[in-house]
């Protein structure tokens, strides 16, 4: 005698697909703007190579030190910046550090020794240490689970966008001297703060 299986389908609720509000949308194309600064800016002493190694005199060992230097506090605060971004307010978290990175990065420019080029390279590793844990914050406590897909997706194209318009630096470099690059970029990087002081979530828990 043949015995059938039966089975039974569990079914569960759709959730609704709610789109993004105009004041996600506001926030997240901040955030990718904030990635894409973030990533100019870490790559930028590759960008002005050889006027670091003319100027300064530069042989294998102290380019090697140089670029390192950021990665060094960069590795090392990421677990300080997560519980930073849990003990405060993420939005003050994201600009302190976005306020340390950018800051480093005009101070770049006025840069008259390795020493120093190391100095603020140690300093910018330490702002954007923040970058990441605080998105994945932010993200978290602002947009349903459907929606972060895009978010993300968006964040990470920014930290690619950011490599590809930062190598357009070289062009302003040959022009203007690799110096203007930095306090340029720098500067007009801290704009950025006043938008996100006025259009940052609310939601920071």
């Amino acid at each position: 005698m043949a015995v059938v299986a039966q089975t039974s389908t569990v079914r569960f609720p759709r959730v609704p697909r709610i789109p993004l509000t105009t004041g996600q949308w506001i926030f997240l194309w901040l955030l990718v703007a904030s990635i894409c600064i973030n990533y100019i800016d870490r790559g930028s002493l590759s960008v002005a190579d050889k006027y670091l190694t003319t100027e300064f005199h530069l042989d294998h060992e102290t380019r090697g030190a140089l670029y390192s230097a950021f990665f060094w506090t960069y590795a090392f605060c990421q677990l300080l910046s997560g519980w930073l971004v849990d003990k405060f307010n993420v939005n003050r978290v994201l600009a302190a550090g976005f306020l340390l990175w950018s800051g480093a990065m005009l101070c770049t420019g006025f840069a008259t020794g390795l020493s120093i080029l190391i100095g603020v390279r140690l300093v910018m590793g330490v702002g954007e240490s923040v970058a990441y844990p605080s998105y994945s914050k932010i993200l978290a406590g602002n947009f349903r689970e459907h929606q972060r897909g895009l978010a993300n997706a968006l964040i990470d194209a920014g930290c690619k966008i950011g490599p590809a318009i930062g190598m357009l630096g070289g062009l302003m470099m040959a022009e203007y001297g690799w110096r203007s690059f930095f306090y340029v970029i720098g500067g007009l990087s801290l704009l950025w703060l006043v938008p996100w002081t006025i259009f940052a979530p609310k939601t920071c828990s």
